[in-house]
Parts: C-alpha cells; sequence; structure tokens
C-alpha cells in the first residue's frame, strides 16, 4: 500500500471547542470536539458505539488508545501495523485495496486492535484481518474485513 497510510497520526484542529469525558481507566478527560472520530457502523462487537477518541498511550509509545466518547468502560489498544510488519498490507487483491481508501481520495491511517493478556504482554496479538481506517480530514473511521489476505485477528506482535 501507499506512504499515505504511514502517515502521522491525525492532524490538530485550529478550532478548539472543549468537551469533558469520563472514562474508567483515565478519570475524568478534556478532548477537543473536532478530534472525535465516528465510526458510522462502529467497531466489530460494538456497533452501538460510534465516537471515539485517539490519543498516545504515552510519548515514543508505538500504542494508542481508542477511548469510546460515551461508554467510560470501553477503551482498545491500538497500534500502527506498519511499525511491526513493513510489508502489511502489501499482498491484496485490488478489491481490497479499494476498502482502505478514502471516500475522498484523502489520506488515511491504518490501525490495528491489539489484545494483550493479562499479565503476559509478551503474548499480545494484533488483529491483522480486521484494520481501522480512518480518513484524516473527515475523521471518518469504519473497520474493514480482509477475509481473503490470509491475516489472522490473532497475530503474534511480538517475534511472530
Amino acid at each position: 500500500m501507499g506512504s499515505s497510510m504511514k502517515g502521522t497520526i491525525l492532524r490538530r484542529s485550529p478550532d478548539k471547542s472543549m468537551r469533558r469525558i469520563d472514562t474508567t481507566r483515565f478519570g475524568s478527560i478534556e478532548i477537543e470536539e473536532e478530534k472525535i472520530i465516528h465510526f458510522p457502523q462502529g467497531i466489530l462487537g460494538f456497533p452501538e458505539q460510534k465516537d471515539y477518541i485517539l490519543f498516545p498511550h504515552k510519548p515514543d509509545s508505538p500504542f494508542y488508545w481508542l477511548q469510546s466518547v460515551t461508554n467510560p468502560e470501553l477503551a482498545f489498544v491500538l497500534t500502527n501495523p506498519f511499525l511491526f510488519f513493513e510489508d502489511y498490507l502489501s499482498r491484496l487483491t485490488p478489491a481490497e485495496e479499494d476498502l482502505l481508501k478514502a471516500e475522498n481520495g484523502g489520506e488515511v491511517n491504518v490501525f490495528v486492535l491489539v489484545t494483550i493478556p493479562q499479565g503476559k504482554a509478551e503474548e499480545m496479538t494484533a488483529n491483522l484481518l480486521g484494520p481501522l481506517v480512518i480518513e484524516v480530514e473527515t475523521r471518518v473511521g469504519r473497520q474493514v474485513v480482509l477475509p481473503n489476505s490470509g491475516y489472522s485477528h490473532r497475530h503474534p506482535l511480538l517475534g511472530g
């Protein structure tokens, strides 16, 4: 896939209307309304949860949090798959590649959901089968499923 998928994490908006959300993991946090990412179909297993905020786990970490704006308990760990798998998405069919493109032809960021077994970080896995695609300008996201890609929903992230 093109380098547009390896771009910077979602750009900062010049308009800064703020909103406070409550979260279980991070307490009450203040977010920019314009940074909310809308998933019209939700994420697999959570179709009713449509609005999220994305932020780094900590400086220089390869991980991010995708926190639901409306459900304080719902947060996912994400990562940029290209940091771990340089050739990720390089063997897709043209139809699968089309699933990953922005509707307006703009830049997209691709993330994958990470599962970390409690107390066993070395066994963490990434869902390479169902990446999240987020259009940078519109802040609209979707989870796509790549059924013919040969990828797994539980691919070892370290040493796999």
